[in-house]
């Protein structure tokens, strides 16, 4: 018999250290984690003149990465983002959702939800253009997942502080 792997998705507003935690979480685990899509998409796309087509696009990629990255996944698969990310984004710039994300949002099982706090620096880089807002995209989170009945656990802390506590929450929710 196959065993289930366990899908934890990391959510929060922009440079709040989601692609390190996952990063962390996959070693220490010893398993691998699903990076945020979006990234290597605005690597070669305008960041500052994008349209509700690109975040289609995104969202169908990241979830093609999700089913091709469980298949190498111990225990395990951590997600850098999910379609919750992406609604918050596209309602945020366009005031509209792309049907596919309304359609797969729900659909997308996870085993755990995190949402990250605010608390770690924000650090500029070339697609971070949302410092001011940090708090909003925290609450529009949190929001998301209530409307959608969804369980979540708020992760606070920096560096070691905030790895120790999403290891002990998983930890315990998991029985390990």
């Amino acid at each position: 018999m196959e065993k289930k792997i366990k899908k934890i998705v990391i959510i929060g507003a922009e440079s709040t250290g989601k692609s390190t935690l996952c990063k962390q979480l996959a070693i220490h685990y010893n398993t691998i984690f699903v990076p945020e899509f979006a990234r290597t998409y605005f690597e070669e796309h305008d960041i500052n003149n994008y349209n509700i087509s690109d975040l289609e696009i995104i969202a169908k990629k990241q979830l093609d990465l999700e089913r091709d990255l469980i298949k190498k996944a111990n225990t395990y698969l951590f997600c850098d983002t999910s379609l919750i990310t992406l609604k918050i984004w596209s309602t945020h710039a366009f005031n509209i959702v792309p049907d596919f994300i309304t359609k797969n949002i729900k659909s997308r099982d996870y085993d755990m939800y995190i949402i990250l706090n605010n608390e770690v620096k924000w650090v500029l880089d070339s697609q971070r253009k949302n410092e001011d807002l940090r708090e909003h995209l925290f609450k529009s989170n949190k929001d998301e997942l209530e409307k959608l009945n969804i369980d979540y656990k708020i992760i606070k802390g920096e560096g070691e502080v905030r790895l120790k506590n999403a290891i002990r929450f998983i930890d315990e929710n998991f029985n390990l």
